[in-house]
């Protein structure tokens, strides 16, 4: 607990600083409310009629899709310092993550979720 003290200190004071910065905007704030402010906005084009179609999902599939591999080349640098110190080992799981990595993205591959249609 001794070595993680300062880091659960520099928590707690992220946390109070968040909580006290939307406290003080809540306070001091203007608050004149109008229909324009209360309207939801949308890329600040007013919404004639609801659209005749859904809208695709691919824009967001790609982008979650992006992310997700991206976090997880990411991890591979760590492992790369480490590799002298694990060797063998290390070598090992990197080739396992590796192969892991790839059978979904060769599943997501195969779904087509990288084609634009």
């Amino acid at each position: 607990m001794g070595t993680a003290l300062p880091v659960f200190i520099y928590v707690a004071l992220a946390v109070l600083f968040g909580l006290l910065v939307m406290a003080v905007t809540g306070i001091l704030g203007p608050k004149k409310p109008s229909p324009e402010k209360l309207a939801p906005y949308e890329c600040g084009i007013q919404e004639i009629a609801a659209p005749k179609r859904r809208f695709p999902v691919k824009y967001l599939l790609t982008g979650m899709l992006f992310i997700a591999f991206d976090i997880e080349i990411v991890s591979f640098y760590p492992l790369a310092i480490l590799l002298n110190k694990l060797q063998l080992f290390g070598l090992i799981e990197l080739l396992v993550f590796l192969v892991v990595l790839m059978v979904g993205y060769v599943y997501v591959w195969r779904k087509g979720a990288f084609t634009w249609e």
